[in-house]
């Protein structure tokens, strides 16, 4: 839910006192205001289960259509542009929100790009900032592989209900090992770049591993902390011994690798796996392997088990994709669902979540994210399938999904 209007008191109070006019570089005003760091969560009266939630940024210098980039904004209904606060050169945008939800958010100087009809998304992300009064931040990393990406520091918040993640205080640097290599792979007609994360008391002729293979891996190497999670999940035995296997598909390939793609499967069964056993020594079993993936790295995990289910016994999607069906050759999501629907029930077990403000139709889509992830819950259910839905307060956010990867790897593989 979102306001245009001035109803932050603070917000309003400092309009009062500044008379709404142009603010001085040091204003005392504004650093009074700014010093107990921003957004702005403020009760509201009446109302136990909200907050309002002020987002607030002083660009210093003249701008005429700011835009605030955040995956709890309805952007299709212009709710990522910021407000004028007056002439004091200050910018702001209010949501009222449950107590629980946390996201992450930038600013950028400019109007934020249409999704019906594309625009210029990268110039977009490489103009964004963060929030110069909020310590707390993510870094989405620039893709080595891909020219075309940048990495982007954005901000985060946590409202006071939100769950907190207690790898982040972890003390002690980690003493997993990493790997990274090139797997060659002829079904896709190139290399695929993968990382491999082992416990440093790792080994596998003794120990019977889980396998946790993430697809998109460049987000779960660097802006999701997988192998700190798992470090965690693992050493408070949550879950048994387990080793971390990241997939990334190469520049400009996500969509060729990851919609519905039966190379992709392939490339995982005949090429990747038997490069685990031979290089790892794994000794795989499908009810310890579990491929996960965010989006439509969601979509793929799941194609991919329903293509190999004595391998891949477990799923973990987070927000996937399911109801994206683009033009074209390429196969959708709701396929996906009408083969699961159609076939004998296989050998899996699903944990599936979306976020509860990830109800934007965008172009492309059938539904909205969340309803596309509850029609493929209900699909699931009905053909007798062993299904973990979970929806967590927050939108389309690798904020959010840090922790709904640990809680799907500890329902999965929990002991």
């Amino acid at each position: 839910m979102t306001s245009t209007g001035l109803e932050s008191p603070r917000l309003t109070e400092f309009l009062r006192r500044t008379g709404g006019k142009p603010l001085e570089r040091r204003s005392a005003d504004w650093l009074s205001l700014a010093s107990g760091g921003f957004p702005l969560v403020e009760e509201i009266p009446g109302d136990s289960d909200q907050l309002r939630v002020t987002f607030v940024w002083r660009p210093g210098r003249r701008l005429t259509a700011p835009t605030i980039y955040t995956p709890i904004a309805n952007i299709l209904r212009g709710e990522s542009r910021l407000q004028p606060l007056g002439r004091t050169g200050v910018w702001y945008r209010s949501f009222v929100l449950p107590r629980a939800a946390r996201a992450c958010y930038a600013f950028s100087p400019r109007p934020m790009p249409d999704p019906a009809k594309g625009g210029d998304w990268v110039g977009y992300f490489q103009s964004m900032v963060a929030d110069p009064n909020n310590p707390s931040r993510l870094t989405m990393f620039k893709d080595p592989d891909d020219p075309k990406d940048v990495s982007v520091d954005v901000s985060q918040v946590a409202l006071p209900g939100a769950p907190s993640y207690p790898w982040v205080s972890m003390g002690e640097p980690s003493r997993w090992k990493e790997e990274t290599e090139r797997v060659r792979s002829e079904h896709l007609g190139g290399a695929r770049r993968v990382w491999v994360f082992t416990p440093p008391d790792f080994t596998p002729h003794s120990v019977q591993y889980n396998l946790l293979l993430g697809l998109d891996g460049v987000a779960y190497q660097s802006i999701i902390p997988t192998p700190r999670i798992v470090e965690y999940l693992v050493g408070t035995r949550r879950i048994g011994p387990s080793v971390v296997v990241l997939v990334d598909s190469g520049a400009g390939m996500r969509e060729h690798d990851l919609l519905h793609n039966p190379a992709f499967g392939r490339f995982l069964v005949d090429e990747l796996v038997p490069w685990l056993r031979q290089r790892h020594h794994l000794s795989l079993r499908p009810h310890q392997t579990v491929i996960f993936g965010s989006s439509l790295g969601g979509l793929a995990a799941a194609y991919a088990a329903y293509q190999s289910p004595e391998l891949f016994g477990n799923v973990l999607a987070q927000s996937g994709a399911f109801s994206w069906s683009p033009a074209g050759e390429m196969r959708s999501g709701p396929e996906l669902m009408a083969e699961f629907a159609a076939a004998p029930r296989k050998p899996i077990k699903f944990y599936l979540d979306a976020g509860t403000f990830e109800t934007v139709v965008f172009p492309g889509f059938q539904a909205s994210l969340l309803a596309g992830v509850r029609h493929l819950r209900d699909v699931l259910v009905a053909k007798g399938y062993a299904v973990k839905y979970a929806e967590f307060v927050g939108g389309h956010d690798y904020a959010c999904w840090s922790g709904s990867l640990a809680d799907g790897l500890v329902h999965l593989l929990g002991k």
